[in-house]
């Protein structure tokens, strides 16, 4: 009998004549007659087939949605896509023709202006120069030739009288003409051209969001190579483009050298330097003390002052061009006044950045970026026997806040905050930055100098590579060069220009 609400669907392939009226919930949903339920799915849990043949329209339903209104459209949108290939490029195209036009125009309408200013002046200096010319020609016609002739008539036949009546009056005559209105004169001065301006105000092409319009560099040639009166690891360009000071961390004495590795002064600063900077401002040397924690000062006289100390172990620092002081301390980077005031973020707090073991760092002049290179607390040795494989070394870039830029993990990285597609062993030393703004970084596994892209820590290419000792410290000079240092006590000078 059937259950009260229900019709059996025919159709039981065990009991010929009952129709399906249950699904047993026991079985995955099958189907069963009034007798499947005492006899093979006795004491299974069943269901009414009605309630269950609801829920399954249902959820065909909800199916029926997601293909018509999600995957369907997204299917139709992706074919729009590719019949356009993907890129939008002609409207990209027209982008590009439209802004090169009204860069066109713009200097059109300077030209206009040049020329209608200077056909202006022409139509005024015409004016003058009539005015000047009329009045000159009547003091000429009226004036001198009329005094000339008379000057050649008293001479030829005048008497006594008419002579000496001449001469008193030329005395006391002037014969200035009248004083004509002054030209303006005119010249063009052109202004410098600027490839790099131009290609700043035209624009970019962004493949994938990102910067495709990167230049070659050129290879950098050696210009001088020398040895150093100490294992320096810390270079720093001094005032001038022929000398650098240097440092090493075992050592208490900082040394000025010029390019041919002759010292030109020695200071003993009575104290372990950890790592040096020079002030933009004031060419006077800054280093940093582990030991006691302190930030200390070289005077121009060569007096050591020391002016502050902070809470952690400093491992590094650099002046900033507004001569703030970077300070790079085990656990986090932080900025100070030369007076040791932490200088406060627009949120309140401290400038700081979190950071592990920052033991290279170095501010830019042009764009007040700070660079900085964590060890990630990994020995060079241990980092290539695979040993605690969680650690890291990398390339932090942050603004003159010290907000965050991006982290440079790996040759590969081609994006800030994420990993890269092509990703490689990466053991960074020291960094500086180019005359462009961009990052120059001593690489060891490599033994290279990479460049690495100001934007988004995209590693652009390779600018040197040592055939013998690793690079390690690496400073740029006001004249165009690089002074790199390498394992060995050698430094070389390396003739560097972005173009």
């Amino acid at each position: 009998m059937a259950v009260q609400g229900q019709i059996p669907v025919p159709g039981c392939p065990r009991h010929q004549g009952k129709g399906f009226i249950y699904v047993c919930k026991s079985c995955d949903d099958q189907l069963i007659c009034m007798d499947c339920v005492t006899d093979s799915h006795n004491g299974h849990t069943s269901g009414k087939l009605t309630e269950y043949v609801t829920s399954q329209k249902q959820e065909i339903q909800q199916y029926v949605d997601k293909l018509s209104k999600v995957d369907i459209p997204k299917v139709q949108e992706d074919i729009r896509e590719n019949e356009t290939n993907g890129g939008k490029y002609q409207a990209v195209i027209r982008d590009i023709k439209r802004q090169g036009e009204k860069m066109k125009d713009d200097i059109d309408r300077n030209i206009d202006m040049l020329v209608n200013m200077c056909t202006e002046l022409e139509k005024l200096n015409a004016t003058i120069s009539e005015k000047n010319k009329t009045a000159l020609n009547k003091h000429l016609t009226e004036d001198l030739n009329p005094k000339l002739n008379r000057c050649q008539e008293v001479l030829e036949n005048g008497n006594t009288v008419d002579i000496t009546t001449l001469v008193r009056e030329i005395r006391n005559t002037s014969t200035d003409p009248p004083t004509p209105g002054r030209l303006q004169t005119v010249e063009f001065k052109p202004g410098s051209i600027s490839t790099k301006l131009l290609e700043h105000m035209f624009g970019n092409i962004l493949v994938d969001g990102q910067d495709q319009s990167y230049k070659p560099i050129p290879t950098p040639v050696v210009l001088d190579e020398f040895k150093t009166p100490i294992s320096c690891d810390v270079c720093r360009r001094g005032l001038t483009g022929d000398e650098a000071w240097l440092s090493y961390w075992k050592s208490d004495s900082v040394y000025r050298v010029d390019t041919k590795g002759r010292v030109k002064e020695k200071i003993d600063c009575k104290v372990k330097v950890d790592s040096i900077s020079i002030s933009p401002t004031t060419g006077r040397v800054w280093f940093c003390v582990r030991d006691d924690r302190s930030i200390w000062e070289i005077t121009t006289g060569g007096d050591i002052v020391q002016q502050f100390n902070v809470t952690d172990t400093p491992r590094a620092l650099c002046m900033t061009s507004d001569d703030m002081v970077v300070v790079g301390m085990m656990g986090g980077i932080q900025l100070f006044t030369t007076d040791g005031r932490a200088v406060s973020s627009r949120a309140g707090g401290p400038c700081r950045q979190v950071a592990v073991f920052p033991h290279h760092m170095t501010s830019c002049k042009q764009t007040s970026d700070v660079a900085v290179v964590d060890r990630d607390d990994m020995f060079f040795d241990n980092y290539m026997a695979g040993k605690e494989q969680d650690k890291q070394p990398y390339v932090i870039v942050m603004d003159k806040h010290l907000n965050l830029k991006f982290h440079c993990k790996d040759i590969g990285t081609t994006n800030p905050n994420r990993s890269s597609t092509q990703s490689s062993n990466f053991y960074p030393f020291d960094v500086c930055f180019d005359g462009a703004g961009d990052v120059l970084v001593t690489e060891w596994i490599t033994k290279s100098v990479l460049l690495i892209d100001r934007n988004t820590g995209r590693c652009m290419r390779t600018i040197y590579t040592s055939d013998r000792a690793v690079p390690k410290c690496i400073s740029l000079h006001e004249d165009g060069t690089i002074w790199v240092g390498h394992r060995g006590r050698r430094i070389k000078i390396l003739q560097y220009k972005y173009t």
